[in-house]
């Protein structure tokens, strides 16, 4: 009886599909940005505070839908590496904006290269999630706007 059981999660799991597919997608950026001194993940919060900015790290977490401590951690490591300043606001340095620069040829190789790995329903499943924008509301705070 338990082996059935488990048979079953393990052929239907979405969680561990959703997880294996992370997985995947976690060794193509990352290696795509091996050699910059961030990964994917910092990529993503160092473009959304670019974007957002200036900004609050409580924003920022609410934009991507990350953690208290994994917004934190991550600042941190893109303070102590000059890419942000973390003073009242967040806001992107010269240095962080030449790291987008020098981030975005590999960011689309990496992007090519998840396209081709994938299968075309896969890759129309994807699309069908819609990107987060930032947007300042009528009273100055940022909020997430999906569109």
């Amino acid at each position: 009886m338990t082996k059935e059981l488990a048979a079953e999660m393990a052929a239907d799991c979405l969680a561990s599909r959703v997880r294996r597919l992370e997985r995947t997608v976690s060794r193509i950026y990352d290696g795509a940005l091996r050699g910059t001194g961030i990964t994917a993940p910092q990529l993503s919060l160092l473009t959304a505070v670019e974007l957002a900015g200036p900004t609050t790290a409580a924003f920022v977490g609410k934009l991507l839908d990350l953690e208290k401590s994994t917004v934190s951690r991550n600042l941190a490591r893109l303070a102590a590496l000059g890419l942000i300043e973390t003073g009242d606001d967040l806001r992107i340095t010269s240095r962080g904006s030449a790291t987008i620069r020098e981030c975005h040829p590999l960011w689309r190789r990496a992007q090519q290269q998840l396209r081709e790995a994938l299968a075309p329903r896969e890759l129309e499943l994807l699309a069908a999630l819609e990107p987060v924008h930032p947007r300042r509301s009528s009273h100055g705070k940022r909020r997430n706007v999906r569109e």
